[in-house]
């Protein structure tokens, strides 16, 4: 839990920004006028899901016209699984659920893009630096990702073969009831796939030391063949959309707002508004993602690019974890939130 020391030193950071006018005003403001719709949100805990807590913490959601509760989720497959089942709306996940889903005849859709880049880095400890200078290097060492089938462990895979090795070479650890940050520090594994905030506390610790950044663009493009990949997204079910089109309307509109306010404000400003959410030992780390990758791979809105869809189904294709593309014209509905090359 956090301190109240703490939480305020954030707090005190920066004065709030206001927010310019934009055309997200002339699209929420007549459907908040028109009463709400009540939808229920998928979200998982942490870092990741920052985009969500901003417009429930700062109300965006209510001005949109919706009545929105957020249920939290520790696994993106049982929020997938939820989304089925129509006990959630919309879910803000990775669109490999769109994949799995969609191949099994079940229509689930894009709705609306998160991010834009691949946001984790491949470490490794600081120890090995004499001994890893290249992925290659990593032949019979102990790897960490997460749990295999997942976009981490699929990143891994790709950064693996594209370097003439195969998971087989390593000794795979999944991080699933011990976190990246614990299995590095505490020496149970030599390198691992690393994201916000481990990476940056791991960093800034003198831990580890980064291999492969993907926020490098020549890393990115070499290891997924183009500028950007959607990694995160609005996700939701074909009977939202065909049925309650008006709250996918109204949940772009509180989405391209918190992205303009994410855009338009400082990092300390945003902490100030979310900082309540995470962990006190996390603060910095999150702070320092903030000011990193997290602003670099945040959308200027909701519009799907076809080329970024692409790029991170590619990733799940090339590894085995699907067995066919799914088409943009398929797995994506870009009604309200527009679309991209």
């Amino acid at each position: 839990m956090n301190t109240r020391r703490n939480f305020l030193k954030y707090a005190s950071l920066g004065a709030t920004t206001a927010l310019t006018a934009t055309i997200w005003d002339s699209i929420s403001q007549p459907a908040a006028s028109q009463g709400t719709i009540k939808v229920k949100l998928g979200a998982v805990t942490g870092i990741n899901s920052i985009d969500v807590w901003i417009p429930e913490d700062l109300g965006f959601f209510d001005a949109a016209g919706l009545n929105a509760e957020v249920i939290q989720f520790q696994s993106g497959a049982k929020m997938r699984d939820a989304l089925i089942a129509g006990e959630i709306d919309f879910a803000a996940q990775a669109p490999l659920h769109v994949y799995f889903s969609r191949l099994k005849g079940v229509p689930l859709n894009v709705v609306a893009n998160r991010r834009n880049l691949v946001d984790t880095s491949l470490v490794v400890r600081s120890d090995l630096r004499s001994k890893i200078k290249a992925v290659s290097d990593l032949k019979g060492k102990r790897f960490s990702a997460g749990e295999i089938g997942t976009w981490s462990w699929a990143v891994s895979v790709k950064y693996l073969r594209q370097n003439g090795l195969t998971e087989k070479d390593v000794e795979y650890v999944q991080s699933t009831t011990t976190s990246t940050y614990t299995l590095l520090k505490s020496g149970q594994v030599d390198a691992a796939i690393a994201g916000a905030p481990d990476l940056h506390r791991l960093l800034k610790e003198g831990t580890v030391f980064q291999l492969l950044n993907a926020l490098d663009p020549s890393v990115h493009k070499k290891y997924f063949g183009a500028a950007e990949a959607m990694t995160r997204a609005w996700l939701s079910h074909e009977r939202i959309t065909s049925q309650k089109p008006d709250a996918v309307k109204r949940l772009i509109g509180a989405v391209n707002r918190t992205f303009s306010y994410m855009h338009q404000n400082s990092p300390e400003q945003i902490i100030k508004v979310v900082g309540k959410r995470f962990d006190n030992s996390n603060l910095d780390a999150i702070l320092t993602g903030l000011r990193t990758e997290l602003k670099r791979s945040v959308p200027k809105n909701a519009s799907i690019s076809q080329t970024a869809y692409l790029a991170d189904q590619k990733v799940f294709l090339d590894t085995g974890i699907i067995k066919k593309l799914v088409p943009y014209s398929q797995g994506v509905f870009d009604t309200y939130s527009g679309r991209r090359a």
